[in-house]
């Protein structure tokens, strides 16, 4: 399992812990990544291409599945 595929997974775990996030989940932002630092110190050290590419990757799959769910919560109001 490479280091990016294990922030990954630690980033998940994290957010699996709360069952809401209120009326600001972003709020959560700056306690998550000072949870992960030590795993992103790792990845910045390292510096191998492969680790970013798998967190862009994971990033635009987040982006793309909050497009989905917009777009079904939509029609929740239709």
């Amino acid at each position: 399992m490479s280091r990016a595929t294990r922030l990954i997974r630690k980033l998940d775990e994290a957010l699996a812990q709360h069952r809401t996030f209120g009326d600001a989940p972003e709020s959560f932002v700056d306690e998550l990544v000072e949870a992960l630092e030590q795993d992103v110190a790792t990845i910045q050290a390292k510096d191998k291409p492969k680790h970013w590419a798998e967190i862009y990757v994971e990033r635009d799959r987040a982006l793309i599945k909050q497009e989905v769910l917009n777009r079904i919560m939509q029609r929740s109001s239709e």
